[in-house]
């Protein structure tokens, strides 16, 4: 007996129990997709938990080095050394990019059970059309399945992050850890509201290769 089919068996028993909840099919259809779109939040919840729990040190690394390297390139402009600024801001550019793309594969940790939910659903609602009060451009009279749960899971989203900060172990932010907020990055309005760079800012910020004029004062 092969694994998968068995699997996919106990799986979809499990999803489609709440739609057999109610005897009234559109009750049913509207209970079930919500309950679904639950489980899509919670199961994201927990994956971005745990990818956050294994690679959240080294991206909150990448943040704090493209921040230092941020703020070296702005003390840089201000005792206008060129050369410094343009290594200090490729270095903070690729920090910032490497930060990014790590950050993007965080919120995809959110979001990956849904496309499955609704390929579940295309096995069991394929066929299931709502009829529209007024035709719309492109889907004219009538939407498919997918028109339901898309609104749900947002919908389950808010709900959660509602209910999120009374929940124990929940209602901690996963992403806090290594050097994240311990750098403020310079801004660049503040430059132009002290016509300078502000005091607490000259901090000892140095790299070998930069030499020691970007830890003087102006």
């Amino acid at each position: 007996m092969e694994l998968w089919p068995v699997l996919f068996a106990a799986l979809d028993a499990v999803l489609i129990a709440p739609y057999r909840v109610f005897a009234v099919p559109i009750v049913g259809f509207f209970f079930g997709t919500f309950v679904l779109c639950a489980w899509c939040v919670l199961f994201g919840e927990m994956t971005f938990r745990l990818v956050s729990a294994v690679n959240g040190r080294h991206v909150n690394a990448l943040r704090a080095q493209a921040v230092r390297m941020h703020n070296l390139s702005v003390k840089a402009i201000v005792i206008k050394d060129k050369e410094s600024y343009r290594s200090c801001n490729k270095e903070a550019n690729e920090a910032f990019g490497k930060y990014f793309f790590n950050m993007v594969t965080h919120g995809a940790a959110y979001l990956w059970p849904v496309p499955f939910a609704l390929a579940w659903m295309a096995t069991r609602f394929s066929r299931v059309e709502f009829e529209l009060l007024f035709s719309l451009p492109f889907f004219g009279d009538t939407v498919g399945f997918a028109a339901v749960p898309i609104p749900m899971y947002i919908l389950a989203r808010i709900l959660w992050n509602k209910v999120k900060p009374y929940l124990y172990f929940f209602n901690r932010d996963p992403r806090v850890g290594l050097d994240q907020g311990e750098v403020e990055m310079i801004k660049w309005e503040e430059l132009h509201e002290h016509k300078g760079l502000p005091e607490k800012f000259w901090t000892e910020q140095r790299l070998p290769d930069l030499g020691d004029g970007l830890t003087a004062k102006k």
